[in-house]
């Protein structure tokens, strides 16, 4: 018996398979369910849902990186380019087309490969276009063609060039004209791309991962971009976005990634473990000092190691998750917490001496990486805050008499959990879910805090009356709200909080307090002092010489200055207080531009992050914010948010 007869009994079982498995394909897009199907030869196929293209690789596995360029879209097939798969492969590849196009009309394939490394000219991107009646299609080629241009790797263009050629016969494979046989009528087209592999040493074939993954991500725009144009805009319709076309779902490998992270980065709370148990005796210690120096700060015991979580935190398979978006979440993540980790490990570390200068501090080292430092902008920003708002020093500041008409005026903790747990309450009555709790404690050194769902508050805390309802706004209707608002969305991320996220709560944080009239000029002056206090710490002042500059130069009450100063030195050097007024500023910046507060309560995310949430949003990954501030039921509220667009932060404070 010849070889050829021996293959033709294998042929016909793996077609036979590819046909199962095209009849179950279509029968679950009719009913425009999802479609997961491994293929013969170790082959793939996802459809998300109907949708009016395929993105499709042929290859073996010696290049089985490449099929990694079309993972990341919603409908995609890689399969062996074996000459025995081709006959069951076109047969999958034209019921799919038929079945689509009987639903949209159009239907394109985009068929990707990459040149051989022998061919591999240079280590930039470059890539061609293939098609063999490029007339049929000349918006579509178009859009591709510009989309392509604008990837950038290393920050240069790629070089893109067009070839009129059949994709089959460039491959010198089997012709897949079957899918579409009128590709010249524009309704059926095939597209080819061919990518020139830099992403792969030409010598040992290794990949380069970095490489790869920031060209899918880009790659996965042009390839959206290309079928939006491709489908116009049909019946009449308005026109959808391009990012409609990707994934509308987190598969089982992004859900899981989604958790282990979630479960590591729950396992503790980052700003209550810096945060010392024993401010107040650190006070009354500083007080009496007559050396002036930083008193010894004691901080809660980690239940837990850092590496052995470290441990946890690398073990968690990023490099599953297909998704580039998802993808880049999780890594951003991933990061942000192992340099947590490692701020905890230093805060902790025996040979860390608690009189070290802030500038030999490894704990300062990661906070920088973490927080970044005030750059000069922002300085430029708080002196002239401090400067324009000066505060007269009162006549007897710590006169008895005067101690006790404060009082009078002052909420204490008791009615501050009291207040805190009615804001809880209205709250929940708009969402089940929100189901804060609000707990007295003995060892925070600012007066309030939010942790995960809990609103912890010192029983030695004392505010002014007239600061209760903007606090309660900064805290409940910001902090928790978002962490809630979080929680109720498929991505757990956002109440665990992206990466970097505190800046844009604590900017819309205090924007709550302003829109609610309770951002006085005393507020903003100690969001300034907080920018100087970090800067100053950062260029080597000593403790003493920070508190002893915001009293005597700025004004400060001595109890201010030493908890201002205390906030910024704690673990040897913290320089997150700048994110408040930087965060403001930024907000208000973002507003200025136009674009609406509403993305922003979603959960926990940061202005870096609103493309690719709005992006999510629109493949319905998820959903709008399911509450949104109280203070945005009032009408005067609304009418101060549209007023402070276009105006700075100096702006906001000269005309309230």
């Amino acid at each position: 018996m010849n070889a050829t007869s021996q293959d033709a009994p294998s042929r016909r079982s793996i077609t036979d398979q590819y046909e199962a498995i095209a009849e179950a394909a279509c029968d679950r897009l009719a009913k425009n369910k999802r479609v997961r199907r491994n293929l013969p030869g170790g082959g793939r196929l996802r459809i998300d849902r109907q949708l009016p293209f395929l993105c499709l690789h042929r290859g073996n596995e010696e290049d089985a990186v490449t099929r990694e360029l079309i993972t990341s879209e919603a409908a995609y097939l890689f399969a062996s380019d074996s000459v025995k798969h081709h006959e069951g492969l076109s047969h999958l590849c034209s019921e799919i087309s038929a079945a689509m196009q009987e639903h949209f009309g159009t239907f394109l394939l985009i068929e990707v490969w990459a040149k051989d490394l022998s061919a591999q000219r240079s280590s930039s991107a470059e890539f061609q276009i293939a098609c063999i009646d490029g007339d049929a299609i000349p918006s579509t080629i178009n859009a591709f063609e510009e989309a392509l241009k604008a990837i950038r790797v290393d920050g240069r263009p790629p070089q893109v060039n067009r070839l009129v050629a059949d994709v089959a016969e460039l491959r010198g494979l089997p012709s897949l004209a079957s899918v579409c046989p009128e590709n010249g009528s524009g309704a059926c087209c095939t597209l080819g791309l061919i990518v020139n592999p830099f992403y792969r040493d030409r010598v040992t074939g290794a990949v380069y991962p970095v490489a790869l993954q920031v060209l899918r991500s880009q790659l996965a725009i042009a390839f959206r971009k290309t079928v939006a144009e491709f489908t116009g805009n049909p019946k009449g319709k308005h026109k959808a976005h391009y990012d409609t076309l990707g994934p509308s779902s987190m598969v089982k490998a992004a859900r899981l990634i989604d958790q282990q992270l979630c479960e590591v980065s729950g396992s503790f709370d980052f700003l209550l473990q810096v945060t010392p148990t024993n401010a107040d005796e650190a006070r009354m210690e500083f007080a009496a000092s007559s050396s002036k120096e930083l008193p010894s700060l004691r901080y809660r015991h980690l239940p837990y190691h850092p590496n052995i979580l470290k441990r946890r935190l690398f073990d968690i398979e990023i490099e599953r998750v297909e998704d580039p978006t998802l993808a880049h979440l999780f890594w951003e993540k991933q990061d942000e917490i192992d340099r947590q980790l490692t701020s905890l490990r230093d805060l902790h570390a025996p040979e860390l001496a608690l009189h070290e200068l802030p500038k030999q501090s490894h704990f300062l080292t990661s906070s920088l990486q973490l927080y970044g430092t005030a750059e000069d902008s922002l300085v430029e920003l708080a002196e002239q805050i401090l400067e324009r708002f000066a505060k007269a020093p009162p006549a007897s500041q710590d006169s008895a008499s005067q101690r006790s008409s404060g009082k009078k005026k002052c909420v204490d903790s008791e009615e501050l959990a009291s207040a805190a747990r009615e804001e809880i309450d209205r709250y929940h009555t708009r969402m089940n879910e929100f189901t804060a709790s609000v707990e007295l404690s003995d060892t925070i050194a600012s007066g309030i805090m939010v942790s995960h769902d809990r609103l912890l508050i010192s029983r030695e805390v004392s505010i002014p009356r007239r600061r209760l309802a903007p606090l309660l706004h900064h805290e409940v209707g910001t902090h928790l709200l978002t962490y809630f608002n979080g929680r109720c969305q498929p991505f757990r991320q956002l109440y665990a909080g992206l990466a970097g996220y505190e800046e844009l709560q604590e900017g819309l944080a205090v924007l709550a307090e302003y829109l609610v009239g309770g951002l006085t000029r005393m507020r903003i002056r100690t969001l300034a002092a907080r920018v100087m206090a970090v800067h100053w710490m950062v260029n080597g002042k000593s403790f003493a010489s920070v508190v002893n500059r915001l009293q005597r130069h700025h004004r400060f009450s001595r109890r201010q200055s030493f908890t201002t100063t205390l906030r910024v030195f704690r673990g040897g050097g913290l320089t997150k207080d700048i994110i408040y007024l930087r965060g403001l500023r930024d907000l208000l910046d973002y507003l200025a531009k136009g674009h609406d507060i509403e993305p922003l309560y979603v959960g926990k995310i940061g202005l870096q992050h609103v493309p690719y949430i709005q992006e999510l949003r629109r493949r319905g990954i998820i959903t709008p914010p399911r509450i949104l501030p109280r203070f945005l039921d009032d009408e005067s509220a609304r009418d101060r948010l549209e007023a402070c667009r276009g105006k700075s932060v100096l702006d906001l404070m000269e005309t309230d």
